[in-house]
């Protein structure tokens, strides 16, 4: 068996992100999360073993979304912007997943949700507000709370080894 290749979703996504006004970045990546919610009950509806595990993580991953957009949301000027690049950024990332089978979209989701975490905790930095920089980097735990399901349920560590 092969290594699976993991990208890095940091670059996959620096066109899209970089497209989008610094301030409504974080709100643009909350969509992203959303998107991956749904992927997660797409897979939960093809891999009953773990359906619930993926339902919780899709669950995790609208909780972000939700939070994110109470604090953070994109702003009405950045609406254009940020919509252009949610549909540049959707395609750019199912192309990772695409002609892979489920096992090895989950193994490249929780190098995904890892990196995401790091997302977070880097915007958290930026925030001069306490409040906000705690609530943003609490998002970093249920970033790997996902990964850690993934990695339990496969039985991996998610090293970019299938």
């Amino acid at each position: 068996m092969s290594a699976l290749e993991i990208p890095k979703f940091a670059q996959i996504l620096g066109e899209p992100l970089s497209a989008v006004p610094e301030a409504s970045r974080p709100g643009f990546l909350a969509r992203l999360e959303r998107a991956a919610g749904a992927r997660y009950r797409e897979w939960a509806a093809q891999d009953e073993a773990n359906r619930d595990g993926l339902l919780a993580c899709a669950a995790r991953e609208e909780e972000i979304a939700e939070r994110v957009e109470k604090l953070m949301p994109v702003r009405p000027e950045d609406e254009d912007a940020a919509r252009a690049a949610f549909e540049r950024a959707r395609t750019l990332y199912a192309a990772v997943f695409e002609g892979h089978a489920l096992r090895d979209c989950m193994i490249l989701q929780a190098h995904a949700e890892r990196e995401g975490s790091l997302a977070w905790q880097a915007f958290a930095g930026q925030v001069a507000d306490d409040a906000v920089r705690r609530e943003l980097g609490a998002l970093s735990a249920l970033e790997i709370a996902n990964a850690d399901f993934i990695d339990g349920a496969l039985g991996v560590r998610s090293t970019g080894k299938a």
